[in-house]
């Protein structure tokens, strides 16, 4: 459940981060970690409920779309959780060091663009 997370940690790599900085980023990633443990096993257990139902010689459509709600609402926690955590490493880093993160993400983005 940490690849997007894993991705988001390696933007801040060549931001020179303080150890300060490194220590509070390290501790606002994992009290975040049980949460979003649970959360990633709602969505397994609704994909896993999804499956199933579309398998089952009954189909049921009623539980079918509670599966479907529940999987929804776990990605969307899980979505809400990644912004939570990005906004909390943000205010760690000087403007300077956001002003990089800018910049990276523009270059990022246009090279998007171009490929597209």
């Amino acid at each position: 459940g940490g690849g997007r997370h894993d991705g988001a940690m390696r933007m801040l790599r060549g931001l020179d981060l303080t150890e300060a900085q490194r220590d509070k980023i390290f501790e606002i990633r994992h009290a975040q970690a049980p949460a979003r443990r649970a959360q990633m096993k709602a969505v397994h257990a609704a994909r896993k409920d999804l499956r199933e139902l579309a398998l089952a010689p009954n189909y049921d459509a009623t539980k079918a779309q509670a599966s479907a709600d529940a999987f929804a609402k776990a990605m969307s926690r899980m979505a809400l959780m990644r912004i939570d955590a990005t906004r909390m490493v943000l205010v760690v880093l000087t403007p300077e060091q956001r002003k990089q993160l800018d910049e990276r993400r523009a270059q990022r983005k246009a090279h998007g663009h171009a490929r597209g």
